[in-house]
């Protein structure tokens, strides 16, 4: 790993815990309705697979979306996934808009996704998508 990857891997990295640490902070504040609950649970099943681990995770209205790029606008080339009120996971594909399906566990929302990553993706790139 070259140090501009490795820069790449330090942002990656510090976003992935700073965002799980907000999830987990807001459901002590908050309470843990389900969605709540959900985001936190996809954070973590996406965490622990290492394709998704390479991109830039953030979260819209408990949305969990993945970046190959670390500042808007976003590039989004994998699916995101919809936390349900009823404890349930949607996984959508943003271009062409579609729902791939829907699952009862965050693990199987995450194994969704991946499966619907594109052959060559590669660690996160700061900055924009233009400058990736």
């Amino acid at each position: 790993m070259n140090v501009n990857e490795e820069t790449r891997a330090a942002v990656v990295e510090a976003q992935w815990a700073g965002t799980r640490r907000a999830w987990a902070d807001k459901l002590e504040r908050l309470g843990s309705e389900d969605w709540r609950a959900g985001t936190i649970e996809v954070l973590e099943a996406a965490y622990e697979d290492p394709i998704l681990r390479q991109l830039y995770p953030y979260t819209s209205h408990g949305h969990v979306n993945f970046s190959s790029t670390t500042r808007f606008p976003y590039e989004v080339a994998v699916p995101f996934v919809i936390p349900l009120p009823d404890g349930r996971f949607r996984v959508m594909r943003r271009d062409p808009s579609a729902e791939l399906g829907e699952v009862a566990t965050a693990g199987e929302a995450v194994t969704l996704v991946v499966t619907h990553v594109p052959p060559r993706l590669r660690l996160a790139a700061t900055g924009l998508p233009m400058e990736a």
